[in-house]
């Protein structure tokens, strides 16, 4: 069952607001639910007006979650699937060396919402750090044999840290939490004096989500509650405590990927199936696109990042 309308913008509190789309559950098993996002018409955020109850989110997160899957869910092509996913872990790595100051290595660094853990395994054998991944699930995990990190199954208000941290990553977190203002709070007791949060979401007001509409994966509902704007952002991470320091309308994650997310959601696929009669149509889709996505650092494609410094 949904919850009752929510009355104001999860960011600035404003009621003042309006209709802006309904979806279907996405990635998930039909059901007769409505998804209801309104517009916040202070400060441009888009947020679920009609959330789940957090206490049955679970039902969304199931082992056939295909992000959980991963490369598995792709059978015979898994090790193309792999490769991809390590070149996002990749971008993802060169991203946080690249924010770090003075180019110094990290000692500590948090992921939050880490899944399936590969960006931080990439990390611990690229920088001298100590790696922590939380996740309310711990279905990404199970059944991995991976060294040297700590991974807790937590949610962030739960969670209770030894020590700061210099680096907090959040990639495709924020877009699903209940909680955005305690959770922001809560990112900044974690992070040393200067530390940095960097935050990789969907874009909303991009090309894609404008063309695929009720489809586009960025919706994600019922699991994504808020889509973010500038205005948003700049609430979010008030100047007399962060300082924003990048905000970039593409990211790590290639924006294709959550175009031909709708594309199959167009097409009602079973997502619970092997994914292995879906490979080659990818590539062919992914060989006729490309000069398009070239261009998502030119045009809002799907994907945004900011970069914010703990003051």
């Amino acid at each position: 069952m949904n919850q009752s309308i929510q009355s104001c913008c999860p960011i600035c509190k404003s009621f003042e607001q309006e209709f802006f789309i309904a979806t279907k559950a996405l990635m998930h098993a039909p059901n007769q639910e409505a998804y209801k996002f309104n517009k916040c018409l202070t400060c441009d955020t888009v947020f679920l007006s009609n959330p789940v109850d957090e206490k049955v989110l679970d039902n969304y997160y199931t082992k056939h979650y295909l992000p959980y899957r991963g490369a598995d869910a792709w059978g015979k092509f898994k090790a193309f699937v792999e490769d991809s996913q390590r070149a996002l872990d990749k971008k993802r790595v060169r991203l946080v060396t690249q924010t770090i100051k003075q180019k110094q290595e990290p000692t500590r660094i948090l992921d939050v919402g880490c899944g399936k853990p590969s960006f931080l395994n990439l990390v611990q054998k690229n920088l001298n750090a100590e790696c922590i991944g939380i996740d309310f699930s711990d279905n990404g995990w199970t059944n991995l044999a991976i060294e040297n990190l700590t991974l807790i199954k937590t949610s962030l208000a739960d969670f209770k840290p030894s020590d700061n941290f210099d680096i907090v990553t959040m990639w495709h977190y924020l877009e699903h939490d209940y909680h955005l203002h305690d959770t922001i709070e809560k990112v900044y007791s974690c992070l040393k004096s200067g530390g940095i949060l960097i935050v990789e979401v969907p874009d909303y007001q991009s090309l894609t989500a404008k063309l695929q509409k009720q489809h586009w994966q960025g919706w994600h509902s019922p699991r994504h509650l808020t889509l973010f704007s500038k205005k948003g952002f700049e609430v979010l991470f008030p100047n007399e405590k962060w300082r924003i320091t990048q905000h970039k309308r593409h990211g790590t994650l290639d924006a294709f990927t959550l175009w031909w997310l709708g594309k199959m959601e167009q097409k009602r696929i079973d997502w619970s199936k092997p994914m292995e009669k879906e490979f080659w149509p990818l590539v062919f889709l992914k060989m006729i696109s490309f000069p398009l996505f070239l261009l998502e650092k030119i045009i809002p494609l799907g994907i945004q990042f900011i970069v914010i410094e703990k003051k």
